[in-house]
């Protein structure tokens, strides 16, 4: 009795209509609202239309694996147009259209379950052996309309819409009516349940937010140089062991025809540094926001194809003079920071929704796609960056003031009369006494400060460190000149493509830096105070063998997808995908109108109106009518079929097929499968001796 209790309760499909309105929820959460109104109108259609299949278990079977290669095939094109980090969530958002082939399936199928052993190809292998040993079959059944609300849940908890309250008041409403409809007998236990589901549903969303955002954002090269933050950066200064890094190729740089790309490409600068973080903090400057930026002017040459101008007041000669330029390719999300040469004079050809640039010359993006690709001009003789602030950039910490400058007396800086003299004297120190490395031995300097700070103890007892501690130190040690200095992220563009004119940036290629005001020239000048010998230090030790393979990997997802996003490739790239969609649904759909069943009409609900249950032996009522013309009034299905063995039917496997028949009319037990399978068999063959085959 408990059995057949809980195959009820497994086979009990969603209340009529919750799977139409959570359909609906879906396209609203996920901005896809025509398609949900298509998907929810099918689906919930199976309640008025009468017509049904018998869908057996390889058409369950064959259900699963449409679905397998939908998601397959949806699953590729979704990385190649997104990042890793985006695109599972990506898919998961179409998981109501990737399912629908199973339940279509579940809706018009002659029974109320599935079997679950249709879903795997060992449990088929395993009932198979079962049968051909002449053990019961292990049938699990089990209703997939239940299955595919909880999917239409996860999709829509994955939408653009989600974080608003209507998501988690629907989300409420349509798992209590899914609830309240199982059970009515424990109203406030209920009540009390679904309130606690909702509290771990908000705050679990919102942990899986905050996820994402780390996720998303961070780093695995220290600092965050490979994604890095325009407004603060948190450096590994003060951390203990080895300072890893990624392989993963971020950036491609291909110059023009005989140039050679700059040295360095810088991602961002900043101006404070407090702790172990370097930040950006900008006084008021005119012709930039509240937030310390400007969107930059365009102007072109050729029609449709504006330069994105990173100067001000910039004129069509700005244009047209001769500089060198490079190519640029890779990831992109919305407000990213791209790498540029610090002389940098405008972009071309980037497809972005927005760019705009702060005074301290970091540049971020606004995307139109996740892979981007243009040029950029470099190498002018002016440059993006506003002059110094008398104050903000000359700060020292109090907590660093004091170590920092003396270090710069023992060095003599403040005797020194030019700058020149002062940034010699300064990349002297770091090349003469100095030792790059990724293992990490200065602690961090604890609260109440009664040791001296990680910069001081690497300038004056260490002297060993990776590209942060020598940029900030070389920075500090400017300022304490009276030099104007910045802290700056980026790129050392130093790996070439053996067979390409192409220069590639990985995160082990990341790297810090100083910028400096030069006086006499009033510019910029980049200081690279770390020892050259950094980059063979890290080439040395990260190697790998597999570096190769996710190389080619990452440069045929990028290219693929710019290629498949021209416009001259769209019409040809959709008109393709179609055909192939509309041919694939036209061939199923001629299958499916060949072999549906009308269900007759009664007054009884379809899961208790057992004249509605058709069997595979019904599939012969068409061509055993040419033999036995129409039933006559009361005349059993049955026993009008038995008639057959007057017209050459084999009187024993007819026998057969009408047992099983009636087996599986009246007589719902776990054998179901298995009989149905054998059934089919045999109306089969009955079918090729009423053929005459």
């Amino acid at each position: 009795m408990t059995a057949d209790v809980d195959l009820k309760k497994a086979v009990q499909p969603p209340p009529r209509l919750l799977l139409g309105v959570s359909i609906l929820f879906w396209g609203a959460m996920t901005e896809k609202p025509f398609l949900a109104l298509f998907v929810a109108a099918l689906v919930e259609s199976s309640n008025w239309i009468r017509f049904r299949w018998n869908f057996d278990h390889n058409a369950v079977s064959k259900s699963w694996r449409i679905t397998m290669g939908i998601s397959l095939v949806a699953g590729i094109l979704v990385w190649l147009d997104g990042d890793r980090y985006t695109a599972l969530p990506s898919l998961l958002t179409w998981l109501p259209l990737l399912l629908l082939p199973i339940q279509f399936v579940q809706s018009f199928g002659m029974r109320n379950h599935l079997n679950l052993n249709a879903f795997s190809f060992f449990s088929k292998l395993h009932r198979q052996r079962n049968e051909s040993l002449g053990l019961n079959p292990s049938i699990i059944c089990f209703n997939f309309g239940n299955f595919y609300f909880i999917a239409a849940m996860v999709a829509a908890s994955l939408g653009s819409f989600a974080q608003q309250p209507s998501f988690f008041i629907g989300l409420i409403l349509l798992t209590g009516w899914l609830i309240f409809s199982r059970n009515r007998s424990r109203i406030f236990a209920l009540l009390a349940v679904l309130a606690i589901s909702a509290l771990i549903g908000i705050f679990g969303q919102l942990g899986m937010s905050k996820l994402y955002h780390w996720a998303t954002n961070y780093s695995p090269d220290g600092g965050g140089l490979s994604n890095t933050s325009p407004t603060a950066n948190k450096t590994n200064i003060g951390s203990l062991g080895e300072l890893k890094q990624s392989s993963a190729m971020i950036w491609r740089l291909s110059p023009a025809a005989g140039q050679a790309p700059p040295k360095l490409l810088r991602t961002a600068s900043y101006n404070r540094y407090k702790g172990i973080t370097w930040k950006t903090e900008i006084p008021i400057v005119a012709g930039y926001d509240d937030t310390n930026y400007r969107e930059l002017a365009t102007m072109a040459i050729e029609e449709d194809r504006p330069f994105f101008l990173l100067r001000e007041n910039m004129e069509q000669n700005d244009l047209t003079k001769p500089l060198p330029s490079f190519e640029i390719r890779g990831a992109a999300i919305a407000e990213q920071t791209i790498p540029l040469a610090g002389n940098s004079s405008s972009l071309v050809d980037f497809a972005l929704d927005g760019i705009e640039i702060n005074p301290l010359g970091t540049v971020i993006l606004f995307p139109q796609n996740p892979i981007i690709n243009g040029s950029i001009r470099w190498n002018d003789s002016q440059q993006p960056e506003v002059e110094p602030f008398p104050e903000e950039d000359l700060t020292i910490d109090r907590y660093e003031f004091d170590g920092i400058h003396a270090v710069a007396d023992s060095l003599g800086l403040k005797q020194l009369k030019t700058t020149s003299e002062k940034v010699r004297k300064i990349k002297e120190f770091f090349l003469s006494e100095f030792t790059y490395t990724r293992y990490l031995s200065i602690p961090r300097a604890r609260a109440y400060r009664e040791r001296p700070s990680e910069i001081e103890d690497f300038l004056t007892t260490s002297k060993r460190g990776h590209c942060e501690y020598f940029a900030t130190a070389a920075t500090l040690l400017l300022r304490a000149a009276d030099i104007p200095a910045r802290y700056t992220v980026g790129f050392s563009v130093v790996e070439k493509h053996p067979t390409k004119n192409e220069w590639i940036m990985r995160g082990t290629h990341s790297h810090a830096w100083t910028r400096f005001w030069d006086e006499q020239t009033e510019k910029w000048v980049d200081l690279d105070a770390t020892p050259p010998d950094w980059l063979l230090a890290e080439t040395d030790q990260r190697a790998d063998r597999l570096l190769w393979l996710n190389d080619y990997y990452q440069r045929i997802k990028e290219d693929f997808f710019l290629w498949r996003n021209r416009p001259k490739n769209q019409l040809t790239s959709t008109i393709v995908i179609w055909t192939l969609g509309l041919v694939t649904l036209s061939f199923i759909l001629r299958r499916l109108w060949k072999s549906k069943l009308a269900l007759k009409k009664s007054s009884q609900p379809h899961s208790q109106n057992k004249e509605a249950i058709t069997t595979p032996l019904h599939q012969i009522e068409r061509i055993a009518r040419k033999k036995l013309s129409t039933r006559n009034p009361g005349e059993t299905f049955v026993s009008w079929l038995m008639k057959l063995k007057e017209h050459g039917v084999n009187e024993y496997e007819l026998r057969q097929a009408t047992d099983l028949h009636q087996h599986l009319r009246f007589d719902s037990t776990s054998m179901q499968a298995d009989r149905e399978e054998k059934l089919q068999k045999l109306a089969n063959e009955l079918k090729k001796q009423l053929r005459g085959k």
